[in-house]
């Protein structure tokens, strides 16, 4: 009877555990603005992607390897912020944060931390970044003027 009782409770906490996924899965498809935003969307897989590799650093360039992750974090910061906000401002700190993680990685680069491979390929995404945001700011700099 015990035993009867134990396997219905276990089979009822699953039940409210999938129960709890699943609203938890609306929940987030709901609200999920970032993702429907392509630069937001582009800076947090360049995020992953630098961060990934990044983190193999030696712990002699700690300040160096801090400074890459918080530029990239400032980066995705200011795209929520200039999305939000509309202010001109913001997106030009994009431009801004961009440019000094190009920095951060070209010093990088010349101390042989990171290959010319993966130095080249980070670029490529932060070029990438760029481009989306001088666009958004034109956009919006055109939708003023009218």
């Amino acid at each position: 009877m015990k035993e009867e009782k134990v396997v219905v409770n276990e089979e009822k906490k699953k039940e409210l555990s999938d129960r709890k996924k699943h609203k938890l899965k609306k929940y987030a498809e709901k609200y999920k603005t970032h993702e429907r935003l392509m630069i937001a969307a582009s800076t947090r897989k360049t995020i992953r992607y630098i961060e990934r590799n990044i983190s193999n650093l030696p712990n002699k360039n700690i300040v160096l390897k801090n400074k890459i992750i918080e530029s990239c974090y400032s980066i995705l910061e200011n795209v929520y912020r200039a999305n939000i906000f509309q202010d001109i401002e913001d997106k030009k700190e994009i431009i801004v944060n961009i440019n000094m993680l190009n920095f951060y990685l070209e010093e990088a680069l010349r101390k042989e931390l990171i290959t010319y491979k993966k130095f080249e390929s980070y670029v490529n995404h932060l070029l990438e970044i760029d481009k989306m945001t001088r666009s958004w700011f034109l956009y919006e700099k055109s939708k003023q003027s009218i």
